[in-house]
Parts: C-alpha cells; sequence; structure tokens
C-alpha cells in the first residue's frame, strides 16, 4: 500500500512537494474510507483540486515517470532515448539538479522508502530504507553503491558492476530474483495511470478485457449498467478483415498505410437499450454503435470500467487524472463511493485522481484529509496542501469556500471584469 509520494524538480514543481495517503485522527467516513495495516491507517481514495496549468497532473504525471523509470530502465538502457527527468524550467538553479521521486510504502508489515534522483542522461543518487530501526539498505551516488551487509544480502558486489549509469540498482536486483526487490517491482507495477488527455489506452484495454475474460466482461457490463445510461446489455466482437473489406478508408490511401497482404483488427461494440411505443409500453431491444452513437459520457465510463474492477479485485493504485471528464457530477460520486466502501473495495485498493468536480467537495463523499488543492505561486511553482494541512473545520461548506477562494487554488482571471460576450 502507497503511504506517501515525495517529488522535487520535476515540471512545474520545484521545491519538494508530498502526497500524503496516510489518514489523521478525523473520524468522518472512518469506516469506510481508512483501513488500517498494522500501526498504519490509510485512506483509500484522494482528490486533488485546483485551477488549469496549477500543476495537478503534473503529480500524477510524476508517479507514472517513476513507475516507468523502474520497470523500463532496465530494458531500455540502451536506448538513446531521455530519461524521464525534467527539471523546474523558471528557476536558473534548477536547470543543472536532478529530478527527484522517493516513496513511501507498505510490503508484509513493512514500511520502506524507496527513492532515486535523476537527469536526462543518467542515475544521481538511489536509495532503499527500511522504516523499522531507521536501516539504509542501500544508498547510491552516481556509480558508487553502498549496501547494509547486515540487512541486506541481495546486493553483491558483481550486481554494482553490472548497474550501468542509466539503469536504477533496483531494477538489476529484480531481473536477477531477488526476493525483496522483486516485491518491491511487482508493488510498483500495481500502481497503474490513466491520462487525462488520451483516453485511448484505457478504452484498448476495456474493450480486449471485454472480449478475452468473460468474468470481467459480466462484472463490466454491470458496472455500466448501474450507472444508469439505460444500457440493458452489450456485445463485443473483434474480427481480421482484409484492405478489400474495409470501406471507412478510401482507397488512395490504403496503400499508404498498408502492406498490400495486411490484415487489421475489426472491432464492433454494440449497447442495447430498451425501446418503448407511444404508450411507454416496452417494445423490445434498439442497438446503438458504441462509436458513433453513444455519448461520450458512455465511452468514458466503459474505457474507465475494467481499470476500476481490475484496480478493485487486484487491491491495486489507480491514478486517474480528470476523473470528471465527460462524467455527470453523480457518476464521479458514484465511483468515489466504490472505493470509499468495505463491501465493495474489500482489498483497500486505493485511488488518486484530480478533478474539477466540486460535488465532491463534501464530508458526504471525501474526509478533509482526503482533499488536496494544488496552486501555482507567482514564480510558476506548484504547491501542494490539503484540506486538513489548514486547519479547515469540520461541517463547513468547503465546495463555497473553495469558489470563495479561500483555498486559493483558484484561476486569477485578470480582466474578468470587462469580459464582454458578443450576442
Amino acid at each position: 500500500m502507497l503511504l506517501k509520494f515525495k517529488i522535487k524538480n520535476y515540471r512545474s514543481i520545484k521545491d519538494e512537494v508530498i502526497l500524503d495517503l496516510q489518514a489523521s485522527s478525523d473520524k468522518t467516513l472512518k469506516d469506510g474510507a481508512v483501513f488500517d495495516l498494522g500501526n498504519v491507517s490509510l485512506l483509500k481514495a484522494i482528490a486533488i483540486y485546483g485551477a488549469n496549468a496549477s500543476g495537478k497532473s503534473n503529480i500524477l504525471k510524476a508517479l507514472y515517470d517513476f513507475r516507468l523509470m523502474v520497470l523500463e530502465s532496465l530494458p531500455r538502457s540502451n536506448s538513446s532515448k531521455n530519461l524521464p527527468a525534467e527539471y523546474f524550467k523558471l528557476s536558473k538553479e534548477m536547470e543543472t539538479k536532478p529530478s527527484f521521486f522517493e516513496i513511501t510504502f507498505l510490503i508484509e508489515k513493512e514500511v520502506y522508502i524507496y527513492g532515486f534522483e535523476i537527469d536526462k542522461e543518467k542515475v544521481c543518487k538511489e536509495w532503499l530504507k527500511r522504516e523499522r530501526g531507521n536501516v539504509t539498505l542501500f544508498k547510491r551516488l552516481d556509480q558508487k553503491i553502498d549496501s547494509n551487509k547486515n540487512y541486506f544480502k541481495e546486493a553483491s558486489a558483481v550486481l554494482k558492476k553490472e548497474t550501468s549509469e542509466r539503469v536504477l540498482f533496483l531494477s538489476i536486483l529484480a531481473s536477477r530474483n531477488k526476493t525483496l526487490s522483486q516485491k518491491i517491482v511487482s508493488f510498483i507495477k500495481k500502481v497503474n495511470y490513466i491520462s487525462g488527455v488520451d483516453r485511448g489506452a484505457s478504452l484498448n484495454y476495456s474493450f480486449g478485457q471485454f472480449i478475452k475474460n468473460q468474468d470481467r466482461a459480466e462484472k463490466m457490463k454491470d458496472f455500466v449498467i448501474k450507472a444508469d445510461f439505460g444500457v440493458v446489455d452489450i456485445l463485443a466482437n473483434e474480427r481480421k478483415v482484409s484492405l478489400d473489406e474495409i470501406k471507412d478508408i478510401p482507397d488512395k490511401f490504403k496503400s499508404l498505410i498498408f502492406k498490400e497482404d495486411s490484415k487489421i483488427a475489426k472491432r464492433s461494440l454494440k449497447f442495447f437499450h430498451k425501446r418503448y411505443n407511444e404508450k411507454n409500453e416496452e417494445l423490445d431491444n434498439y442497438i446503438l454503435d458504441f462509436w458513433n452513437e453513444e455519448s461520450e459520457g458512455t465511452q468514458q465510463f466503459f474505457a474507465l470500467s475494467a481499470p476500476i474492477i481490475d484496480t478493485l479485485e487486484e487491491g491495486k493504485i489507480l491514478f486517474i487524472d480528470e476523473v470528471d471528464s465527460s462524467l455527470h457530477p453523480m457518476l464521479c460520486q458514484y465511483l468515489i463511493s466504490i472505493f470509499n466502501s468495505k463491501e465493495k473495495n474489500p482489498n483497500n485498493a486505493q485511488l488518486i485522481f484530480t478533478t474539477h468536480d466540486i460535488s465532491l467537495l463534501s464530508e458526504e463523499f471525501l474526509r478533509r484529509d482526503q482533499v488536496y488543492f494544488t496552486n501555482k505561486n507567482k514564480y510558476g511553482i506548484t504547491e501542494l496542501f490539503s484540506l486538513f494541512d489548514i486547519s479547515e473545520r469540520k461541517g463547513v461548506d468547503f465546495a463555497k469556500r473553495y469558489l470563495e477562494g479561500r483555498y486559493q487554488a483558484l484561476p486569477y482571471i485578470s480582466d474578468f471584469e470587462n469580459l464582454k460576450f458578443s450576442k
């Protein structure tokens, strides 16, 4: 389980920011929104609010790049591509400093801290610590790696020597089947990210799950039907078709895109809706083509269905950028209530999302420690703070106070009073 994520010198983030999933002493929604593991109390969901371009998405993107580095630094070691470091560009002092990433997490009742600093060319620092006893298991400075011989026997002189400047030592250890390192990498694999800009990957994943996994398909269908889109059934299929069967692409372009003997996958996704007569009597089911006739909200919800169900079933961690994109506020409330539920989230999956949906700014859906804000100061630096951090009292109208600018995280429109709209 994820306890904390720290970031520094990454995109709009100059100074260290901390996303903390450890629950406060607040008793609000304690039975659903909080779960205990040993002596640690953790939150099941975190919402991040803020103005456009305030850095909300950069918090999630940092986690994505952290994951990318851990999982792919070894296979990409011979690539000429830059490492995923993006220093804060509005300060001259930061351009020669590396980007900093660190997570605190729980594996088998032990709390560990793992992090690294990277620039575009190399790993500058790397460390792994165990919180109990404040033990440093290994630390790295450029190519010099020191390990604790008493508590971390996975490290060896041979593996240290094999670790190139573009590869994380943790990735090397995991690739050699070292037990703790493998468990840490497996944990990081369970962290998934859905972009707010491109929903294509999640839609592709959901479609693939629907046609390949019957059990998952039934759960996805139930998930969509309960969202009350008027959908009563879903059918999908995929088949390989030849160039001659492709009608949507003009012939003159086919030769530019495909080889002569190419076959491509043609997907069909049909949503069934009830149809009624003029007396509102049920007649039959009417089929709408998902790609051309269903609303963006329905498409969005279906795209999210498989990642969310997978996260809940496997007890994973899911980051969603702009969760409210094309979704009605009641659907966002529905999603949050699923994660903040003992019955529907028995494996204590965690959801971190960005949103502008102020209907969620209520203690009916989110505790004060579940609400974070990003604010970009006059120097272009992203600041991150929680509603609990600023000692906002219980029972007030958080949404109203947010829109009043009490939490700063609002866009500043300098000429707002003079805006004119043409008739």
